[in-house]
């Protein structure tokens, strides 16, 4: 495995056991067993826990924008194909199976924006990772709004992350296409 991929395996790794045993629960050597690594390779890498949790949050957020990338191309087809209309709902569809699909980078997300929250040594990780979830909400509110300069992007978003909060945490139900279109409209 050459350096970029292991750093990958290691930064995925370290994600995972963020979202199941959260910062307390991701150490250097908790991150080399879930990698199936060698002991002490995440410490080579990483010297500090707060160099693995950047990296982390860093990892994260392109992850996050990756998503994002994807679902403007699936959103592009659909209106170019079905029309404003289905290219909503697909939007929302989407949102509702992410819940699910990427649940594990939800709790990640929100573990470290908690983390940087009461850690100076994280100051900004929160701020990176808000605004690399929020970008498709802010993307799909501009398209359907036929840019609006008015719309409540921040609204919008907190309540989608509410449900999925809820969601993600055993709380609540499962978001439906149907509740997150509800948002998109209300907002609108």
């Amino acid at each position: 495995m050459n350096k970029t991929a292991r750093r990958e395996t290691m930064l995925n790794g370290a994600i995972s056991l963020l979202a199941s045993k959260g910062l307390e629960g991701m150490t250097h050597r908790a991150v080399d067993e879930i990698s199936s690594l060698p002991q002490g390779s995440t410490s080579y890498y990483f010297s500090k826990k707060t160099d693995l949790l950047i990296a982390a949050a860093d990892h994260l957020a392109k992850l996050l924008e990756k998503d994002c990338d994807e679902l403007q191309v699936g959103f592009a087809d659909k209106v170019a194909q079905n029309g404003m209309d289905a290219a909503v709902a697909y939007v929302a569809d989407e949102l509702a199976s992410y819940a699910d699909s990427s649940r594990h980078l939800f709790l990640a997300r929100m573990e470290l924006t908690l983390a940087a929250a009461r850690r100076d040594d994280l100051s900004g990780v929160g701020d990176k990772l808000t605004a690399a979830a929020r970008r498709p909400i802010a993307f799909f509110l501009k398209l359907i709004s036929d840019g609006k300069d008015d719309v409540p992007i921040e609204t919008c978003a907190g309540l989608i992350d509410g449900i999925a909060l809820m969601y993600a945490t055993g709380q609540g139900p499962k978001p439906s296409t149907e509740q997150v279109s509800a948002i998109f409209r209300s907002v609108l």
